[in-house]
């Protein structure tokens, strides 16, 4: 099991440039800085989580230097991943999601993805959807992994590049598929990370 713990909580706008530091290493044309500051103070059907340490980071430890897991953060770096997820009537949309680079691999695209989901719940959403680039199959593969499918294509949709598309959907949320789905989900995180949710 991996070392670290982690804390899933709400967004706060001090957080907002340890985001976009990750926005920037994920994605070619990040949101303006205002984007997520009217996300947070102004939609009420939008829920902004992060993933962050739950400790302030000690200094690297010089007996790993090179090692691929980051032992060492300086405060500065607490938040290693994000999500955004909008709910309107009976569906929950994903608006964002993701992971610093250098803490991928751990299980913590997952952990975002269940705790959206159980917001969805919570908020009596029967669905949730996302739009995901064409070639990026390892967020597809990650997706079908949680019941999503195939609902369709958004030609020419993202800005930079004007890739396609892919829309996806999840089955009913409350069906019994979708809840082993979770539960088999959190278990397999469990022996993988720890963390607590502050939701």
């Amino acid at each position: 099991m991996f070392e670290e713990e982690f804390v899933v909580e709400p967004m706060r706008m001090e957080q907002l440039d340890q985001v976009r530091r990750i926005e920037r290493a994920c994605f070619p044309t990040p949101w303006p800085r205002n984007a997520y500051r009217r996300e947070i103070e102004k939609n009420e059907r939008a829920h902004y989580l992060v993933v962050r340490t739950s400790e302030p980071a000690q200094e690297p430890q010089r007996q790993f230097p090179l090692s691929i897991f980051p032992f060492g953060r300086s405060g500065s770096r607490d938040v290693v991943g994000y999500c955004g997820v909008w709910v309107m009537l009976d569906e929950a949309h994903i608006t964002t999601i993701a992971v610093d680079p250098d803490y991928r691999r751990l299980g913590l695209g997952q952990l975002l993805i269940i705790q959206m989901a159980r917001i969805a719940l919570q908020a009596r959403a029967t669905r949730m959807t996302l739009e995901v680039r064409m070639s990026n199959e390892g967020a597809q593969r990650l997706y079908r992994k949680y019941g999503f499918s195939d609902g369709g294509v958004r030609p020419r949709y993202y800005s930079d590049d004007f890739e396609d598309a892919l829309i996806m959907r999840s089955e009913e949320l409350k069906s019994p598929s979708f809840a082993e789905r979770m539960d088999a989900g959190e278990e397999e995180l469990r022996r993988r990370v720890r963390w607590t949710t502050r939701l």
